[in-house]
């Protein structure tokens, strides 16, 4: 009797553990999820960035009858802008401490797992993870890297990327390509001096390191003519990253300098801030950068990941900032294509003064941490930004550990005045094809396209919606219980059948002035 007892508890945890065990997503699973229908494995669903699912079981014909499927509560208040994550029928999704797996097609929850920080939290936030393997892995407010069992939710390992005391943190979801996880600091606005790291998928061990704010014999340091200024130079990478795997190129957008206002204090282009910077991935070696913002005075990040695209052939860069601009580039000869104005530019070439300059927009506007998708059907670039202005006022440059960096203050218009716009671009002209707008409202969350036709996004009030691709025509709306919508829209199959996940709930910044009525994700499908 005993032994058959010890026989059926072990033939219980050989059971569980069975049951707990993820394969995958492979390296070929990682090089294909661009084009993948059933899955949606990172923050802009595949190393291209494109935010593009071929899906079009939910199209401009039936989009009109979607529904809810069902809402999954976090029951946490603060910052939520992730973009779910589906791998073969569970979503994976993150708060500033808590990782959660969830049934993606009923929203029943798999597994918690909740992080205790060590050190102080700068910016509680979290876009989310790299999976690869059965590990997902991903930040912490406190600059700490996390490797997580994707069937069980159990922590692999913990390392501390940076001291959190100085104002870094951890903040961008995570890319993982060929054994290497990338992920880089955040903390700008604290003073901090980022880089951007790779480590072993497996260890966790360093793999190399790039400095975003050069120095001594360093590319770029000749562009900081104020040495001493380096040490407080900024540079954040606090959204996610892309790749281009054909070339073994990861491609970062680096935010603005520090401090943020005080220009004068760091005279020089300032590089490697607000610019688009292409490393080898395997090396971490310079291969080219492009930057958008010069000796930034304003704090207009180059902050949303790039997209990568194809042009003719010709392989094509696009990224939008904080200041309201669509930048697209030339791969094969590194030139800038064209610059769009996307929303009202202001005053952008002028100094701040401690009296105050008008500007536009202000650093909630443009662009923040959503990058432009595609949509291959009809070369198209869709791209999220607000418009609204504000006063940036010069103050006294001194640093104090812990605390915001600014060398001034930036006052807000009233909110009233700002304008949520989505909005599609010839991806090769950079011409404007279409414009939605919601005045008095902010959307800033993650643009979906799809095969369906379909352009899907949410706003600050809370509505999801979803337009035709075709003419920026709004086929449905929903509103998640009045959950400022800070996230993206993942789309997949479960079994077949296609659904829509938004991740809504946000009291970060570019969404001011709204309720905080907590976190969660809403499924869709069809009636």
């Amino acid at each position: 009797m005993k032994k058959a007892h010890l026989l059926m508890l072990a033939l219980t945890a050989s059971l569980l553990g069975t049951a707990g065990a993820v394969q995958g997503p492979t390296q070929d699973d990682l090089n294909n999820a661009d084009q993948a229908s059933d899955s949606w494995l990172m923050y802009n669903k595949g190393y291209m960035g494109q935010r593009y699912s071929p899906l079009d079981q939910i199209n401009a014909s039936n989009a009109a009858n979607l529904q809810q499927t069902c809402t999954f509560k976090t029951g946490e208040a603060g910052s939520f802008q992730v973009t779910p994550q589906v791998y073969k029928g569970s979503m994976f999704i993150a708060t500033s401490e808590h990782s959660y797996a969830i049934d993606a097609s009923n929203c029943k929850l798999l597994w918690t797992n909740v992080y205790k920080p060590t050190g102080p939290e700068v910016n509680p936030v979290s876009r989310g993870f790299a999976l690869a393997d059965g590990v997902a892995y991903r930040g912490t407010p406190d600059a700490h890297l996390l490797a997580i069992d994707m069937g069980t939710g159990k922590t692999l390992w913990d390392i501390k990327v940076a001291d959190s005391s100085s104002g870094y943190f951890t903040s961008s979801a995570p890319v993982v390509w060929n054994g290497m996880v990338f992920v880089g600091e955040a903390g700008a606005d604290w003073g901090v001096k980022a880089h951007m790291y790779a480590f072993d998928a497996k260890t966790g061990k360093k793999m190399w390191t790039f400095d975003l704010i050069p120095t001594g014999n360093q590319a770029g340091a000749d562009t900081w003519q104020n040495a001493d200024s380096t040490a407080t130079g900024g540079g954040s990478v606090w959204s996610s990253y892309t790749i281009d795997a054909s070339k073994g190129l990861i491609y970062l957008s680096v935010g603005n300098p520090a401090p943020d206002f005080a220009a004068e204090y760091r005279p020089g282009a300032n590089l490697y801030t607000n610019s688009v910077v292409a490393l080898d991935a395997k090396t971490g070696k310079l291969d080219h950068y492009y930057q958008q913002t010069p000796n930034d005075s304003k704090d207009y990040d180059t902050s949303a990941a790039p997209v990568l695209y194809d042009v003719d052939g010709a392989t094509r860069m696009a990224v939008s900032t904080k200041g309201g601009y669509l930048f697209s580039y030339d791969e094969a000869t590194q030139k800038q294509v064209y610059k769009k104005a996307v929303i009202t530019v202001k005053n952008q070439d002028k100094r701040p003064t401690k009296a105050g300059l008008p500007i536009c927009p202000n650093y909630t506007g443009g662009s923040q941490w959503s990058s432009p998708a595609y949509m291959p059907s009809n070369k198209m670039l869709v791209v999220n930004a607000v418009d609204w202005c504000g006063v940036v006022k010069l103050g006294e440059v001194r640093l104090i550990k812990g605390q915001l960096f600014f060398g001034g203050a930036m006052q807000l218009n009233d909110i009233k005045t700002a304008v949520g716009n989505t909005i599609g671009y010839d991806a090769a002209t950079g011409k404007e094809l279409w414009r939605y707008s919601l005045p008095g409202v902010r959307i800033v969350g993650g643009v979906t396209t799809t095969g369906g036709g379909l352009v899907m996004s949410g706003d600050s009030n809370g509505t999801m919606f979803v337009l035709d691709g075709t003419n920026g025509k709004v086929l449905y709306k929903d509103n998640v219980g009045k959950a400022p919508i800070g996230g993206g829209v993942a789309t997949y199959t479960v079994g077949g059948k296609q659904y829509m996940a938004l991740a809504a709930g946000n009291t970060s910044k570019g969404v001011t002035g709204v309720a905080d009525v907590g976190s969660r994700v809403v499924i869709y499908s069809l009636k």
